[in-house]
């Protein structure tokens, strides 16, 4: 067993899938477990998943019907499987991502190197660059694709190369140093580093966790009032420039996600 797992939610598209554990797998530079939650999933995604020696736990969301609006059941049943990620990894670190992105190389290998010269205690993301799907994005946008089949690799890999060119010997950069800005409905706005995908210890969502599954009173959702919890309890995050991440926004849930991190 390693130290790291990495931990996604699926539900019906095999393609997408298999595009970003492939990627995600072959450039993490540093060995790492997989866990796959199955989110109602269809047989066709288990057996993929059987086949790759993935393992999958599975949910099914409560049934729409008895929620008032979409919003509201989908952050329930998102917010569900992304903490099956956290309760079911059976390693020290556990890195959480979407079903919907691509990795530079060696992104795993540079989290981890950030964790250990800043230590345990801190929350490492990726630099995220989203697709033009993306609206009003604190984060950079490029037109490099919006589906898995038209993304252009070649692009986010130069990007990526320069990326950790101009980034040196720098591990990881601090919150304050971050220029990302988030406009928190009720703490205003905030430069923070949080990304798509971020490594941190199980240990750590065991103390803050689980994510909630509603907005909460200061109106934000699951990952954010994590994140706050965190953060006001002295926890650091980083952003990690030589990791970065292309995110597709949205892979197989279009039609139902709201805006989190």
């Amino acid at each position: 067993m390693t130290d790291i797992t990495c931990t996604t939610i699926i539900s019906r598209d095999v393609g997408l899938l298999s595009w970003c554990v492939e990627n995600a797998r072959a450039r993490a530079g540093v060995d790492h477990d997989w866990l796959v939650i199955g989110w109602n999933p269809t047989p066709e995604v288990e057996d993929w998943c059987n086949s790759q020696g993935i393992p999958i736990r599975l949910f099914k969301p409560k049934d729409r019907s008895l929620f008032s609006d979409r919003t509201t059941w989908f952050l329930r049943a998102l917010y569900q499987g992304w903490n099956m990620g956290y309760e079911h990894a059976e390693t020290k670190w556990v890195a959480r991502m979407g079903s919907d992105q691509f990795f530079s190389k060696n992104w795993l290998k540079n989290l981890m190197e950030a964790a250990e010269k800043h230590g345990e205690r801190g929350i490492y993301h990726t630099w995220t660059v989203e697709s033009e799907a993306a609206k009003h994005s604190r984060h950079e946008i490029r037109n490099w694709g919006t589906t898995w089949q038209e993304f252009n690799a070649r692009q986010f890999d130069l990007y990526a190369d320069d990326l950790i060119h101009r980034t040196g010997s720098t591990k990881a950069v601090r919150a304050n140093e971050s220029n990302l800005w988030f406009r928190h409905p009720t703490r205003g706005k905030q430069m923070r580093p949080d990304g798509v995908t971020w490594l941190q210890t199980k240990a750590l969502w065991d103390e803050f966790g689980p994510m909630s599954d509603v907005l909460n009173s200061e109106g934000v959702t699951g990952d954010v009032s994590y994140m706050d919890a965190m953060y006001d309890a002295g926890v650091p995050g980083w952003l990690v420039p030589r990791s970065a991440s292309f995110h597709l926004v949205a892979g197989e849930s279009r039609q139902d996600e709201v805006r989190t991190l």
